[in-house]
Parts: structure tokens; C-alpha cells; sequence
């Protein structure tokens, strides 16, 4: 028999009401371990998206958590604000090596202090005995990033003849670790490729980026480890005004409405990102395995390369547009 139309009603709403007290309570009896992220994040967009993934993490986990960055990058300040992270004893740090020779005698204190490590976005090259010793590693394979960028490179124009590659951020070693993957396969394939030095200066780049064409007008190929203000779009600022579209084959790490517009128009071949939502997010969910039940997952955790070219551009635009997660 039919069951009254506010008998199903009530019954519907206490569902809804029950399902309300669930979430409101699934923190309740789980205690409220602290994670404190102290990296070499700076306010760019891309770190604002691993932002987001670290407060999310944390309340989906039940964890108090401290966000920590600087303006620009620098690995002293870095270091001082891990220092800082060391006083305040967290039950989780979460780091990345961006030097690690420099930052050495800080994660030693930190693991002297009992206080266990994540990295993420930037891990130690070293073999994993000779590595700082932090328990597990959340980031994109970097000379792998590098390789993936001069494939897509090579199937634009399987000829090219000379490639640079700006670093915005020298003494970081992923970052060298992905220009050399870059350069490594652009030389194999018969080509000649080189790194130069940019800065945190937009202007002063375009400027870096427009004598380098200058001087240099058989460049065919430019890979942007950095897909904003301080790479990217100088070099499309300085392609499209002094007429060198056509002639590059462009690819940009990271993601940004810049690229989007770019691969969408076919000024750039394609971008090479790194999942960097995931890289605050998932340290919450291992932060919580491990303090309540001493468990680790037993290897690096790669969050990249991931290819964004015009198969996923709609998918990848819905992201950045209107789900803000650059």
C-alpha cells in the first residue's frame, strides 16, 4: 500500500537531518593532530591552489593545520619559517627540499625532535637512503616533466634546432632537475637546447626574453617551468609583438588562463602540470593514517607529469575557470 505523501516526506527529512549530524560529527572522538606546512610556497596562484587542497585535507581529516609561505621565493626564508614549525612541535611538518644540502641541518632537528616529515612539490634527487629523511614524497617526477614537455615539443617539430629554458628560481632543484630532462631529450633528438636565468620581475623578464630573441632569432622552442607573470606571459607578451609565434614551439609548466587561452588557440603545443591540489590535500589523509595507525604508503607519490593539450582543454578550463584550482 501507498504510503502517505508526509509520511514519506518526514521520512526523507529525517534522512537529510540525520546525514547533516554525520557530517557536523565526523570529527567527534578523533583527535585534533596539528600539520604544519612550512615550504617554499609564495603567493602565486598555483600555490594558492595548494592551499586550498591543505585546508581541505585537513578538515576532511579532523587536523589543525598552520599555512605558512613567503612573497617571493627564497630558500633562507624557507628555512627560517621551518625552523619556526620546529618550535611550535607539530604532530606532522610538511616541507619541500627544494635545497637540500641547505636544509639539511633543519629537517635533522626536526627528526631529532621526534617530529615526523612529508615532502612535497620538490623532493631530494638523492637515492633514497642518502635523502633527507622525510617519510614519504608527494610531487611530480621532475626530469620526467621535463622530458614530457620537449616530447610534445618534438611532435610539434620533430626538427628543432634551439631551445632555451627560463628558470625564474635558481638553487632549486627540481627545478634543474626539470630543465635537464627538457634539455636531455631536446639534444637527443639532434637539437640544442640551454638554460638562462629570469627573475621575479615581470617587466625585467620581457625585457631578459626579448634581447634573448634578439640575439638568439633561431630559437624555435621555449619551455616556461613557470605559467604566469614571470615566464609564460612575457614570452607571449614578446612573441606576439615582435612576430615570433609562428616560430616557437611553446610549452609552460603548471597551469594558468594564460596557457588555456594559448593551447586553445594553438600558440602553445601544450602544458605539463602537476596535480598541485593534491599536493596539500593528500599529506592530511597520510598525516591521519599514520598518527592513528603508524602507516605509511611504502613509495613517492607522483602527481605528475599530466599532459594538458586540446584532448582536455574543456576539462582542464572548467578547472581553472570556474573551480579556481590553477
Amino acid at each position: 500500500m501507498m504510503k502517505p505523501v508526509s509520511t514519506i516526506f518526514g521520512a526523507t527529512m529525517l534522512l537529510v537531518a540525520a546525514g547533516a549530524v554525520a557530517a557536523q560529527d565526523h570529527c567527534e572522538g578523533r583527535e585534533r593532530h596539528m600539520i604544519y606546512y612550512a615550504t617554499h610556497a609564495i603567493a602565486h596562484p598555483v600555490w594558492e591552489t595548494v592551499r586550498r587542497g591543505a585546508m581541505a585535507g585537513a578538515a576532511d581529516n579532523c587536523l589543525e593545520i598552520k599555512w605558512t609561505q613567503d612573497v617571493n621565493f627564497s630558500i633562507e626564508t624557507t628555512i627560517n619559517r621551518m625552523e619556526a614549525a620546529i618550535a611550535e612541535m607539530p604532530d606532522m611538518l610538511v616541507i619541500t627540499a627544494t635545497d637540500p644540502t641547505a636544509m639539511r641541518p633543519t629537517v635533522m632537528r626536526a627528526v631529532e625532535a621526534g617530529i615526523p616529515i612529508i615532502a612535497i612539490n620538490t623532493l631530494d634527487p638523492a637515492p633514497k637512503p642518502d635523502r633527507l629523511p622525510y617519510m614519504i614524497g608527494i610531487a611530480a617526477g621532475m626530469y620526467e616533466s621535463g622530458q614530457a614537455a620537449a616530447e610534445q615539443v618534438l611532435a610539434d617539430n620533430p626538427n628543432i634546432r634551439n631551445a632555451v629554458v627560463p628558470n625564474h628560481a635558481v638553487g632549486h632543484v627540481g627545478l634543474e632537475a626539470m630543465a635537464k630532462g627538457y634539455i636531455d631529450t631536446i639534444e637527443a633528438a639532434g637539437g640544442t637546447a640551454e638554460q638562462i636565468v629570469i627573475g621575479a620581475d615581470t617587466g625585467q623578464n620581457t625585457a631578459t626574453l626579448s634581447s634573448y630573441m634578439l640575439a638568439n632569432p633561431t630559437t624555435d622552442s621555449v619551455f616556461c617551468m613557470e605559467s604566469g607573470s614571470l615566464c609564460f606571459e612575457p614570452i607571449l607578451d614578446v612573441a606576439r609583438r615582435e612576430g615570433y609565434s609562428d616560430q616557437l614551439s611553446l610549452v609552460s609548466f603548471d597551469i594558468s588562463p594564460a596557457l588555456i587561452e594559448s593551447v586553445e588557440s594553438g600558440e602553445a603545443v601544450a602544458g605539463i602540470d602537476q596535480l598541485m591540489y593534491m599536493q596539500g590535500y593528500l599529506p592530511a589523509v597520510l598525516t591521519r593514517a599514520y598518527l592513528d595507525y603508524g602507516m605509511m604508503p611504502g613509495s613517492d607519490i607522483l602527481t605528475g607529469p599530466a599532459l594538458i593539450d586540446e584532448s582536455n582543454i574543456e576539462l582542464v578550463r572548467k578547472r581553472v575557470m570556474v573551480d579556481g584550482l590553477n
